[in-house]
């Protein structure tokens, strides 16, 4: 199985490659604010990359509100992405894995704990949001990883402490890579997962919506905890969502 991992760690989709090779000429300025980027033949060429893998690029930085497309214009630098943004240390190994799951555990409990206790209804409402676009997006076919992401941004976000909600927004590759591999590797039926990851989002959410501190620290912790063993155990460990 760790042979296994490693294999998937290291072979980083050539998408993600791309988004950061150009996210980071957007840091360095040599993509400005304002600017036209190459077209997505020009973008092919300079980067040796296939013209699906610059399109998957272009709408992930899209996405992460990098740049913005206009009709029959191309695509233009929409704002300058942070230097942090883009060099947080990539996973490239077993031990890297290790340490991000445990980066996470402290991370992401210490911020659902201070959101139980200090969020306000707009937070809880873009939780909750979060955890009914997941919903939607795996109904929908698609992998909900994006919405996942949200939950976890938004547990940081009702934290009400800028640091949290910045750490996790500048490890967003990170997350979602993470959150990838554990569905890549462990589920084979999507409605499983559903059910699962909904289940442990939710007792996140109840525990922050009774502003219940403690309570909301164990179940991100029992959540963080369960999508490693997903990963390395490949188990379904943790079906059950922390109480």
């Amino acid at each position: 199985m760790a042979q296994m991992v490693g294999m998937q760690v290291q072979r980083r989709p050539l998408s993600d490659r791309l988004y950061e090779q150009i996210s980071k000429r957007i840091v360095a300025g040599e993509f400005p604010d304002g600017s036209k980027l190459p077209t997505e033949a020009e973008m092919g060429a300079r980067f040796k990359a296939s013209r699906p893998v610059v399109r998957e690029a272009l709408a992930r930085l899209r996405a992460n509100e990098l740049i913005e497309s206009r009709q029959g214009s191309g695509s233009f630098v929409r704002r300058r992405v942070s230097a942090p943004e883009i060099h947080c240390a990539p996973l490239g190994s077993i031990a890297d894995l290790e340490s991000w799951y445990e980066f996470r555990t402290v991370i992401e409990s210490e911020a659902a704990y201070l959101a139980a206790r200090s969020r306000d209804a707009a937070g809880l409402a873009k939780i909750r949001s979060a955890l009914a676009a997941y919903d939607r997006e795996v109904a929908a076919g698609a992998s909900g990883d994006d919405a996942d992401y949200a939950f976890h941004l938004a547990v940081a976000e009702a934290s009400r402490n800028a640091f949290f909600l910045e750490t996790i927004a500048s490890t967003r590759n990170q997350v979602l890579f993470s959150i990838s591999l554990a569905r890549g590797l462990y589920w084979r039926r999507p409605a499983g997962r559903v059910q699962v990851v909904h289940a442990e989002h939710t007792a996140v959410f109840e525990a922050i919506r009774e502003r219940d501190p403690e309570r909301a620290r164990a179940a991100m912790r029992q959540h963080i905890a369960n999508v490693r063993a997903r990963v390395f155990k490949g188990a379904a460990a943790g079906a059950s969502p922390a109480k």
